[in-house]
């Protein structure tokens, strides 16, 4: 689990992404405003503050150095640049592991 914090116009803003689970969700001041599953190494969370400007958050995953990247956009301009650093180096792999498991299980079952 990663999760992202900042202060947007005194708006607390909070992603959370599970990389075992697909699962991500943006809070605004603790109200959730979005929520998805994705797997994708790139994704999108788009929001309005109560004050009417469009903001969005990038989510971008780097499994070849264990980074995962938050950017936030309010009226299309780049506010803020959130690194997060995995200390497991093999998680990648072991999701791939386990993934490929459960294929073969399914399969099985099938």
């Amino acid at each position: 689990m990663v999760r992202f914090s900042y202060d947007v116009n005194q708006h607390l803003v909070e992603l959370q992404a599970s990389d075992w689970t697909g699962l991500e969700q943006l809070c605004v001041d603790g109200q959730v405003v979005s929520r998805k599953f994705s797997f994708s190494p790139q994704s999108e969370h788009r929001f309005q503050l109560s004050n009417g400007e469009c903001c969005r958050c990038q989510l971008i995953s780097d499994p070849t150095c264990n980074q995962t990247l938050c950017r936030i956009y309010r009226q299309e301009q780049l506010i803020a640049s959130l690194k997060h650093s995995e200390a497991n180096k093999y998680l990648y792999g072991y999701q791939l592991l386990l993934l490929a498991g459960l294929s073969c299980l399914l399969f099985a079952y099938i």
